[in-house]
């Protein structure tokens, strides 16, 4: 069979070992084809024959060398019929798309059009509905912890409050884990609203005992009449700097802000990730052997398996479950 392989939305840690473990595995029987700038190569021509040797040199690195994009082809008529068009032109029988939620939508779309379609699931949000972890989140959270670790010797050293903002615009899975990995006095998701007084006099009391306090938050929050909520469109400058504003003026502490931003996507991914790479890698192979398409593959239970795309398609998974309690347990109850 002939393959088309393309990596879509947002870069993540882990892509590289992703389609280079795929490669690696398929190219023993079929011909590959990467596909650049995700599914517009498909409208620009950006198609060609790729084999795993190709792709070694960056299997340790972040971002992604298939190149990506965010344009929704299938929106418009025509740029959906070029696809098509392309697709039959290649003679491709199967397309793996690695993507997040976003991208999961693209591969639904392109099922309806009758393309063949594997889904690897990949964000550093880890909000795509239907599996456990996402490729690139463990090397975010890490990336993010690196930074809040760095951060709060400062604020040690200063007595001060820190706030430290993480990507995240609906769901707080890395605000949540960050939280948690460096024992924050407090931590905002989108997912629990909260008041300003109740985060502040949280901060003071633990200002109090250790004349310092970190607070990490999503950055899809926004402050309104006192009450912390979703918000799902952040402002491009982000709510970090003007959090730790309102803070220092309601606590009268010194507070201070950083936010790693997008270069928590482009680190080296971490062993779990490259690991969880290689195992999605492979039971895409594994489908593609078995005739196996529209679905996506993914890790639940830890067990690694497949779900059909259109089961899970439009569905975001948010910070829930025992995951939410145990969110309660440490900065609510």
């Amino acid at each position: 069979m002939r393959i088309g392989v393309l990596t879509s939305g947002g870069d993540a840690p882990g892509l590289n070992i992703a389609v280079y473990s795929f490669v690696k595995l398929a190219e023993r029987k079929h011909e590959l084809f990467a596909v650049l700038h995700g599914w517009e190569g498909f409208i620009d021509g950006s198609i060609k024959r790729v084999e795993a040797i190709d792709l070694l040199p960056y299997i340790s690195m972040g971002g992604t060398a298939l190149k990506t994009s965010r344009r929704n082809v299938f929106d418009n008529e025509d740029d959906a019929r070029r696809l098509v068009e392309a697709i039959n032109n290649y003679g491709l029988d199967c397309v793996v798309a690695i993507g997040g939620d976003g991208s999961l939508k693209a591969s639904y779309k392109a099922t309806e059009l009758g393309i063949r379609v594997i889904h690897i699931p990949k964000t550093i949000d880890n909000d795509v509905f239907g599996t456990d972890f996402t490729i690139g989140f463990d090397s975010a959270v890490n990336a993010a912890v690196n930074v809040t670790e760095s951060f709060k010797t400062t604020l040690m050293s200063h007595e001060r409050i820190g706030v430290v903002e993480v990507m995240g615009r609906e769901a707080g899975w890395v605000a949540l884990h960050t939280g948690l990995a460096t024992m924050a006095d407090a931590t905002l998701i989108p997912e629990y609203p909260l008041t300003m007084d109740f985060i502040v006099s949280k901060l003071i009391e633990a200002y109090k005992v250790k004349h310092y306090a970190l607070v990490v938050m999503a950055e899809g929050i926004k402050v309104s009449d006192g009450m912390i909520t979703a918000n799902k469109h952040p402002t491009p400058n982000g709510i970090g700097y003007s959090m730790a504003e309102l803070i220092e003026k309601l606590s009268g502490v010194e507070t201070r802000a950083v936010s790693p931003g997008h270069s928590i996507r482009g680190v080296q991914p971490s062993e779990f990730d490259r690991v969880l790479a290689v195992n999605y890698a492979t039971k895409a192979y594994e489908a593609l052997d078995n005739e196996l398409c529209n679905v996506m593959v993914n890790y639940s239970g830890s067990r690694f398996g497949y779900v059909p795309i259109h089961e899970v398609v439009g569905r975001n998974k948010l910070v829930n479950g025992m995951w939410l309690k145990l969110y309660e347990e440490m900065w609510v109850n």
